[in-house]
């Protein structure tokens, strides 16, 4: 599995720790985006959708 946010290969030990990431380092990252707001949901979800 590849990390979410640097695209390294994740081994074993860290995916237990930080899934999906890599490391602490990528977690945070990742956070970060969410709370700054430069990662979204650009739509509604739609709770009718049978997908």
């Amino acid at each position: 599995m590849r990390c979410l946010n640097c695209k390294k290969t994740v081994n074993a030990e860290n995916f237990k720790k930080f899934q999906p990431f890599c490391s602490a380092r990528c977690k945070s990252l990742d956070l970060a985006d969410w709370l700054s707001e430069t990662n979204k949901i650009s739509e509604p979800l739609d709770m009718n959708s049978e997908d």
